[in-house]
């Protein structure tokens, strides 16, 4: 029986032909450094937002602010760029970047409404995440991927079932976030970093140095 071509294949979202996913990856392992970028800023603020204990929910609401806005750019430059889901995360950045918006511009915001964006806002992240780490064949790693948003949702679990915390606790709560965000995404840089250089190195034809063969393709 004659084998049926790659054109009458039926492509499957999970699954990407081999090409398209390594030009994907390609593509994803040249942003290494935003990712980077973007880790060391939310370590920055997760640090700055525990260490100053912050009793005010205006200042806190406008550091949670700022990570949405920046957040969802990241997120709008990812879909347009590497992203297989491109629509997902286009749509994702744009809300995000709304909520951020809506969160800055809201008058004279009350804790419970802050404890409501930061618990729905933390949930949305942690599944979007934990949905791109099974979903998406060019995020990279995708076990980094997939703990950050489990962490995420838990702790976006937690602040919608406790909405009558103090500022100070819903403040911790907020800090870890930037911070555990920060530290993984930094950690996904670096393995992108790993794996941009592989792919040079194979493009060349050049011997893979030792520190870059660990990298694998899921």
């Amino acid at each position: 029986m004659e084998r049926q071509g790659t054109e009458g294949v039926e492509r499957s979202p999970l699954f990407p032909p081999v090409d398209m996913a390594l030009k994907q990856s390609r593509r994803a392992s040249g942003y290494w450094w935003l990712y980077a970028l973007v880790g060391l800023v939310s370590v920055g603020l997760g640090a700055a937002t525990l260490s100053s204990q912050i009793t005010a929910v205006s200042t806190l609401d406008v550091l949670f602010g700022i990570f949405l806005i920046y957040g969802g750019l990241f997120e709008i430059l990812l879909g347009v760029t590497s992203r297989q889901s491109r629509w997902l995360a286009i749509v994702t950045g744009v809300a995000s970047l709304a909520a951020g918006i809506i969160a800055l511009a809201w008058p004279g915001i009350t804790l419970f409404v802050l404890a409501m964006f930061v618990g729905w806002g933390l949930m949305a992240w942690g599944i979007y995440d934990i949905y791109l780490s099974i979903t998406d064949a060019v995020v990279k790693p995708r076990a980094v991927v997939l703990v950050r948003g489990i962490i995420l949702t838990a702790i976006g679990v937690l602040a919608l079932a406790r909405p009558d915390v103090t500022i100070v606790v819903l403040a911790v709560m907020v800090g870890v976030f930037f911070i555990v965000y920060g530290v993984f995404s930094f950690v996904a840089g670096l393995r992108l970093l790993d794996l941009h250089r592989a792919m040079r190195y194979s493009e060349h034809g050049q011997a893979v140095p030792e520190e870059t063969r660990h990298i694998k393709a899921a």
